[in-house]
C-alpha cells in the first residue's frame, strides 16, 4: 500500500461523507482560481495545517509530498518568467547573449507570482482530499455524481496498477542495489535500462494474471463497490 493511501484510510476525517469532502475540495479549487491573492495566502497555511492535523504528520513529512511536484512547478514558472528581451531594463538580472538580454521579465513576474499561488493552493487542497479520502469513497463519489461506468472502471484499474508498478519497481531496484548495479555511472545507466524493460514485462504479466483471475470469478464487466454503513 502506498504511504498516501495508508493515511487516507487512517485519519481523523476518514469516516466523513465523501460528498462533504468533495464539496470542500471543489470550494478549495474555486479559491485557487479566484483572482483575490489574499484569500489564497490565507487558504494555503490553513488547509496545510488542517491536513497535518487530520493525518497526524509533522511539517517535514508533509513537505516531502511536494518534492515530486516542485520540479514541474519550477519549470512552469521558469517558462513564463524567464525570457529574452532586446533591452536590459525589461528584465531582472539580465545576461547579454545573442544580441538580447536573458533574465526574468518584469512584465511577466506578477503573472508568475499569481500562477505560483494558484498552483500551490490547488495542490494543497488536492493533497487534503487525497490524504483524507479513501479510494473506495472516491469511487462512491464518482457513482453518486453519475460518472460514466467506463471512466470509473478505468480509474479502478489505474489505481490497481499503480500498486503493481510500485511493488515491481521496489523489488527490481532492491535486487539491483544488492548486486551493486548502481556503483558507477555506466552501471547505473545499464541497470536503469534493465529496470525499465523488466517493469514493462512485469506489468504485462500481472495484467494477464488479473484477466485470468477475473475470468475465473465470472467477471460480468462491472466492478461493484460496497458502501460502508456509517
Amino acid at each position: 500500500m502506498l504511504s498516501i493511501d495508508k493515511y487516507a484510510y487512517n485519519n481523523l476525517l476518514a469516516k466523513w461523507r465523501p460528498e462533504v469532502k468533495g464539496l470542500l475540495w471543489l470550494f478549495g479549487m474555486i479559491i485557487a482560481f479566484q483572482p483575490i491573492m489574499v484569500i489564497k495566502l490565507i487558504a494555503i497555511p490553513t488547509v496545510a495545517i488542517a491536513t497535518m492535523w487530520a493525518v497526524k504528520v509533522n511539517f517535514h513529512q508533509y513537505l516531502k509530498w511536494f518534492y515530486a511536484v516542485i520540479p514541474f512547478i519550477a519549470l512552469s514558472i521558469i517558462g513564463i518568467a524567464v525570457t529574452l528581451a532586446p533591452r536590459a531594463d525589461q528584465v531582472y538580472g539580465g545576461i547579454y547573449m545573442f544580441g538580447n538580454y536573458l533574465g526574468v521579465a518584469k512584465s511577466m513576474l506578477p503573472l508568475a507570482e499569481q500562477l505560483t499561488l494558484r498552483i500551490t493552493t490547488a495542490i494543497v487542497c488536492t493533497y487534503w482530499f487525497a490524504l483524507t479520502t479513501p479510494f473506495q469513497q472516491i469511487i462512491l463519489l464518482f457513482k453518486h455524481m453519475h460518472f460514466p461506468s467506463l471512466l470509473i472502471e478505468e480509474t479502478l484499474l489505474m489505481y490497481r496498477f499503480i500498486f503493481i508498478f510500485v511493488d515491481s519497481f521496489e523489488q527490481i531496484y532492491r535486487a539491483q542495489q544488492l548486486r551493486f548495479g548502481y556503483a558507477n555511472l555506466r552501471l547505473s545507466m545499464h541497470s536503469a535500462g534493465i529496470l525499465v524493460k523488466m517493469l514493462f514485462e512485469q506489468v504485462i504479466i500481472n495484467y494477464q494474471k488479473m484477466v485470468y483471475s477475473l475470468d475465473a470469478k465470472l467477471f460480468t464487466g462491472e466492478f461493484t463497490v460496497q458502501e460502508d454503513k456509517i
